[in-house]
């Protein structure tokens, strides 16, 4: 039975795999403009102390 379902699963990951793949990349700018990774870079840092304090505030309650 595990045979059996493992060729089934694997015959249909290798289909979808075909009909998801496309055979020529669409057209695209030559050079994109650059991704702005440092406009929010204040509320990343403020999610990530306060993420920081909420777990360890967590692992002080529990072990107590």
């Amino acid at each position: 039975m595990k045979n059996i379902s493992l060729k089934i699963l694997l015959g249909l990951f290798f289909i979808c795999q075909t009909v998801i793949a496309q055979p020529v990349d669409p057209p695209a700018d030559d050079d994109p403009p650059p991704a702005p990774i440092n406009q929010w870079l204040f509320v990343l840092f403020l999610f990530a102390a306060l993420y920081a304090f909420y777990i360890l505030k967590n692992k002080i309650s529990i072990s107590k």
